[in-house]
């Protein structure tokens, strides 16, 4: 299976370059790709679609793994659609399910992507459901691929998306599905959350 991480935007509201804006001394995108690689996906398998700042981001991308797949979207101003349907024009023709990550989602737990792909269907859409809210990361399926190589630019993943009776929804405790980073103070309570997580995990390292 491959993933989709989304990393082209521009980040106005943090000052542009959000995706290399550090938290905790290492980029928001690398933290990111650590997520991915921790619920279980190779670099092969990972296909980072990138906009804005294109030659930074590849540097920074290449510095973190040379054995990522890094597609560039011209159109990356026409919002999150247009980089899905770059990122999915390089799916290889038998991809059955792909899996979507926001790139200023950091702080998704590898538990609840491991969560999404065990309900993995060939037909339904899979979304992970925090306090009754649905969010990303979001599995999709063939058909849906499909749907969304033929749809317009000016489309949104709203515009396709099947109702949500239609789609498998997986509860998660995980506050991370929730936060997407695009202002100052969401990039503070990150911090705040991560250095939480690493201290936890020290701990019980130490048990």
């Amino acid at each position: 299976m491959k993933t989709l991480l989304l990393a082209a935007g521009e980040g106005r509201r943090l000052n542009y370059k959000k995706m290399l804006r550090p938290i905790l001394g290492k980029p928001m995108i690398f933290w990111t790709l650590n997520v991915v690689r921790a619920s279980g996906f190779s670099p092969q398998d990972v296909i980072v679609v990138i906009g804005y700042n294109v030659d930074l981001m590849r540097s920074w991308l290449q510095k973190y793994d040379s054995r990522l797949n890094i597609v560039e979207n011209p159109n990356y101003k026409n919002e999150m659609f247009s980089s899905i349907k770059a990122g999915i024009y390089h799916l290889p023709e038998d991809t059955r399910n792909v899996l979507i990550v926001l790139g200023d989602q950091p702080l998704v737990k590898p538990e609840t992507i491991k969560a999404i792909l065990l309900m993995q269907n060939p037909l339904k859409v899979v979304q992970p459901v925090y306090k009754d809210k649905r969010y990303h990361p979001l599995l999709i399926p063939e058909p849906m691929i499909e749907t969304i190589r033929c749809a317009p630019l000016n489309c949104t993943l709203k515009d396709i998306m099947p109702p949500p009776e239609e789609r498998i929804l997986v509860p998660v405790d995980d506050e991370g599905v929730a936060l997407d980073i695009d202002t100052p103070d969401d990039l503070k309570k990150a911090e705040s959350i991560l250095k939480i997580r690493l201290q936890e995990a020290d701990e019980g390292l130490a048990h």
